[in-house]
């Protein structure tokens, strides 16, 4: 029936108009939350601001660069998908080309949230889509980490600023610094977004078709409490600093005074890297990193992990997942000649 072939068609275009619209406000409503500090105190002047200058190229830098990340991550995952579908259109699987359809449209619309649609998908392409989530939640941890990072250099350059102002007696300003200071490290409210009320790509009334390919297994999708992430109101909540009780963290300008002493030298570097964290890979204390894997030997840097004062360092390697190869870190939390803990950088999870 023409008709109803037209209506079916417009609803599904009305369909992705209204997500791409959602995914746009969703994107300036996070830029205008993460932006909401007030970086030209009015009682700053002159280098006072430096520390506050530096920290919002900080953070500019760090969006481009986890942007290029998520590009990357997309680009390679979507290249996949396409694949997939391509072989399930072969093979006439009609709702698995359905599911993966609905994933490729969010993908390329940088939506990055699991949708119900994958649950249609060969299990092959849910494992894929697993390690895709992996890897974006490193990214954004990674972005978390480097910006808490930026915020607790910010704050000790102002912590300085503070003191020169008390020795110049200029107390009424050092107070307001001392207030602004609490101020700038405190996160912005979270915001709740509702999105519209999105049915699902998915058709319920597309039938399972047989599968004349052995190699590729569907699976009908069961009542599992996975909900349209499109469908779900999104709560933007900013964690102060990216940091939960177990996370490393960069010290603020008191920590550095208070444990200056605690901390000790940090760890010795030859040409080949640092001598306990090479020490450690060698012993097998960490599976996922070889020597020969690794890229780039990050600088050495003094952290706080559960309250204590320790040495941390990175290393760049290489991951492979079924969609492509990515560089990664990892990151050691060091305690003279040892390694205590080997973690991915900023997400808080022990590397196996």
């Amino acid at each position: 029936m023409p008709f109803l072939k037209n209506f079916k068609l417009f609803d599904q275009l009305m369909r992705k108009f209204f997500f791409y619209i959602f995914t746009f406000l969703l994107v300036i409503n996070v830029s205008i939350v993460t932006n909401a500090k007030n970086l030209k105190p009015e009682f700053l002047s002159g280098d006072q601001l430096d520390p506050l200058i530096k920290y919002e190229k900080s953070i500019d830098e760090n969006k481009k660069q986890h942007s290029g990340y998520i590009l990357k991550l997309n680009e390679k995952y979507s290249d996949a998908l396409g694949v997939a579908k391509a072989r399930m259109v072969k093979i006439g699987a009609v709702r698995a080309v359905k599911s993966l359809e609905g994933e490729i449209d969010r993908i390329k619309a940088n939506d990055t949230r699991r949708s119900k649609d994958i649950e249609s998908a060969p299990d092959y392409v849910k494992k894929m889509r697993a390690q895709y989530d992996e890897f974006v939640k490193r990214v954004n941890n990674l972005k978390r980490s480097r910006d808490g990072e930026a915020l607790y250099l910010a704050d000790r350059g102002l912590a300085e600023v503070q003191l020169a102002l008390t020795k110049s007696n200029e107390i009424d300003t050092a107070l307001k610094l001392r207030q602004y200071r609490e101020e700038f490290k405190r996160p912005p409210e979270p915001k709740i977004i509702k999105p519209p009320n999105i049915p699902n790509k998915l058709d319920d009334d597309i039938p399972l078709e047989d599968n004349p390919d052995p190699d590729v297994v569907l699976i009908d999708p069961d009542p599992d409490p996975i909900d349209n992430a499109i469908n779900e109101p999104i709560i933007d909540t900013p964690v102060q600093f990216g940091y939960g009780d177990d996370a490393v963290r960069p010290m603020t300008a008191e920590e550095m005074e208070k444990f200056s002493a605690e901390l000790g030298p940090p760890p010795k570097r030859s040409g080949k890297g640092y001598a306990a964290m090479i020490a450690s890979i060698q012993r097998k204390e960490v599976t996922e990193i070889s020597l020969g894997k690794i890229k780039l030997w990050g600088p050495a840097r003094p952290q706080i992990w559960k309250n204590k004062p320790y040495w941390t360092a990175t290393v760049t390697y290489p991951t492979t997942s079924l969609f492509g190869t990515f560089d990664t870190e990892g990151m050691a939390i060091i305690s003279g000649t040892r390694v205590l803990e080997w973690r991915y950088t900023g997400s808080g999870e022990e590397i196996p």
